[in-house]
Formats: C-alpha cells, sequence, structure tokens
C-alpha cells in the first residue's frame, strides 16, 4: 500500500509543468521555513522525508534540494545515519547572532538609504500600517507579525543591493526569528520591534 502511496505521488509530481515544480518547490521551502522559524516544527524535531513528500505532493529529489536551502539557512542539519532534525539555538549562538546582526543591519539600512525607491518607502509604510492594526487576541497575531517583521526587513535588504550581504544577515533574521519563538516572545515584544521599525522608516525617507 506504501509503495502504491509512494508511486502515485511520484507520478503525480513528474506529470506537473516545469514552472508549476518550481513553484511547489518554492511553496513547500517557504512553508517549512515558516514553520521551523515559528516554532510549529519545534527545535530537535526530525523532518521525515517520506511524510513530507505525502503531504505536500513533491518528489524525493525536489524535497532534497529543498533540505540543503534550509540547512544553508542554518535552520535544519542533516545528519548521516540518523536523518534531517531543526537546529536547537543556545543561548552562546543568539550572543553572537545578535552582536553580528547588529553590526550588519547598520550596514545594510546605510546601503539601503541610498538606493531605497518610493515605491519600496510606501511598502515598509504598509507593513507598519497593518502591524499597528493587529488585533491583540489574534489567534495567528505573533506569527503573522513576525512575517510582517521578515517582509519589512527583506525589502530593505533588497533596497541595499548587496547580494552577499544579504544572504548573510537574512539567514541570521530567520535565527533570530526562531528564537523569538522558542522563548516565548510576546505581543509587547513585537510591540517595541515595530517601533524600531517606524524609527528606521523615519531615518530612510
Amino acid at each position: 500500500m506504501k509503495k502504491a502511496q509512494k508511486n502515485k505521488t511520484k507520478e503525480k509530481f513528474q506529470s506537473l509543468p516545469k514552472s508549476t515544480k518550481a513553484e511547489l518547490k518554492i511553496e513547500v521551502y517557504e512553508n517549512l521555513r515558516h514553520q521551523i522559524i515559528t516554532n510549529q516544527i519545534h527545535a530537535g524535531q526530525r523532518l521525515v522525508e517520506q511524510n513530507l513528500i505525502d503531504q505536500y505532493g513533491i518528489g524525493k529529489t525536489p524535497l532534497r534540494e529543498i533540505y540543503q536551502e534550509l540547512k544553508r539557512d542554518e535552520l535544519i542539519e542533516i545528519i548521516p545515519q540518523f536523518g534531517t532534525r531543526v537546529v536547537t539555538l543556545d543561548i552562546q549562538t543568539l550572543k553572537e547572532v545578535v552582536q553580528i546582526r547588529k553590526a550588519l543591519e547598520g550596514l545594510c539600512a546605510e546601503l539601503a538609504s541610498q538606493n531605497i525607491s518610493p515605491e519600496e518607502i510606501d511598502q515598509l509604510s504598509e507593513i507598519l500600517e497593518k502591524a499597528k492594526g493587529m488585533e491583540i487576541g489574534h489567534p495567528d497575531s505573533l506569527k503573522i507579525l513576525s512575517q510582517y517583521d521578515t517582509n519589512y526587513h527583506q525589502i530593505i535588504y533588497r533596497a541595499a543591493q548587496n547580494n552577499q550581504l544579504t544572504k548573510v544577515i537574512q539567514s541570521l533574521l530567520y535565527k533570530m526569528s526562531m528564537f523569538w519563538f522558542q522563548s516565548g516572545f510576546s505581543m509587547e515584544d513585537f510591540r517595541e520591534q515595530f517601533e524600531e521599525l517606524e524609527v528606521l522608516l523615519q531615518a530612510l525617507k
């Protein structure tokens, strides 16, 4: 029965157009990344390959390519003879992430201030307005605010126009967000975070 299910999933994926396969791969990567960062897939939890293949209807090869992307993001570790699991962040790692990110965020903001477009300024303003309007009692408020925070920073990184800097700092952002959820980041903590982002926006205008 399992073999028949595996073959059915494989045939379903292979029958998709190339563009659809690429879109599915991106969708699965972003979905897994989001679940890891928001602690829906917990630190230390194993990612079972066949379960994900069945869940997403994706092929084994593209899933393993997604694993490599998540590994480059330093969100998972692939251990021989064991499998794949979500990384666990310790306090020392967090301290190092905060130190490096603080320095690189300053550089990124400086570069962005030289290149940012009016459209990107509008996008940043829109994100902050959405964050301000978030209902405190909303069941997914923390996850949504985390996504707003990520979207905001990605606009800044794009405006900086430095691909190498973006790769490094984006990985740090993912780790930072991941720690927030693992340590019980609160709505009030996010409010303070977005107040800082408001100050940054004013400096970029």
